[in-house]
């Protein structure tokens, strides 16, 4: 092994927040599907948001995990989110390695649902029904929108670790939802 533990942590962290402030961020200005009418003042967007738009209740809260929904979802359960500032921003993408975070219009669907800190669930319809999907995330404590190198935690579906350099592999964070709820535990990484 390269280094300290301190420093491979540092190293890694390092690569996240090269994919999280230049992807993430970036990714709002490439939404090719427009919000809804009845969902407008929601903060949610993606290339496939039409397609979960009748899913999404705007009389409840962005996230809401609706007992009455039976289709394919992802649950997604963070415990340990550090406090209750700013967003978690949640976006979801397909089965293909080159939409991957930080490829141009590469999210289904995202979300920044309001932070609580302790245990959090984020109710999520997917698109295309049951299939392959990874997940990205970071903690906006700021609510600025944007990745925060020192302060602002991350995370990938499957608990996939950021590369030196990057993000996590789509391989290492691709999960395979089913008919129904998919639950996906994620630690948040600060």
């Amino acid at each position: 092994m390269l280094g300290t533990a301190r420093q491979q942590r540092w190293g890694a962290a390092f690569g996240a927040v090269l994919f999280l402030a230049a992807a993430l961020p970036a990714q709002a200005e490439q939404d090719v599907t427009p919000v809804p009418h009845k969902l407008h003042g929601l903060a949610l967007s993606g290339k496939a948001l039409g397609a979960v738009a009748d899913r999404i209740d705007p009389a409840r809260p962005l996230g809401w995990c609706d007992p009455a929904d039976k289709g394919a979802r992802i649950r997604v359960i963070l415990p340990n989110v550090r406090s209750s500032k700013g967003n978690i921003r949640l976006s979801l993408h397909g089965p293909d390695p080159e939409q991957w975070v930080g490829k141009k219009g590469g999210k289904l669907v995202r979300f920044d649902v309001p932070a609580r800190e302790g245990r959090m669930e984020i109710c999520m319809p997917l698109p295309y029904g049951a299939g392959v999907y990874a997940v990205g995330l970071y903690h906006d404590e700021d609510g600025n929108g944007k990745y925060g190198l020192s302060s602002e935690g991350y995370g990938f579906s499957n608990n996939a670790k950021a590369s030196l350099f990057g993000p996590a592999s789509h391989k290492a964070a691709a999960f395979t939802a089913g008919e129904a709820t998919t639950d996906l535990e994620i630690s948040i990484r600060y």
